[in-house]
């Protein structure tokens, strides 16, 4: 089931790029941390791909208009 999802802003993308950076693990974490942190940047890795997506659409809406 597909979520429809308001516009995800380039604003919102390097916000949340710098906040949570793709960078590999500190070796000083643990497993737990580890993964939570990959969790954050997992969405944040979804929402780039959504906006893709996003604006994908917003074009083939556009040339079928």
């Amino acid at each position: 089931m597909a979520v429809k999802l308001p516009i995800i802003t380039d604003d919102l993308i390097q916000g949340l790029d710098e906040v949570f950076p793709n960078r590999h693990p500190d070796l000083s974490l643990t497993d737990r941390e580890v993964w939570y942190r990959a969790g954050q940047r997992f969405v944040v890795d979804y929402l780039v791909e959504q906006q893709k997506r996003q604006r994908e659409t917003m074009l083939t809406e556009k040339v079928l208009d």
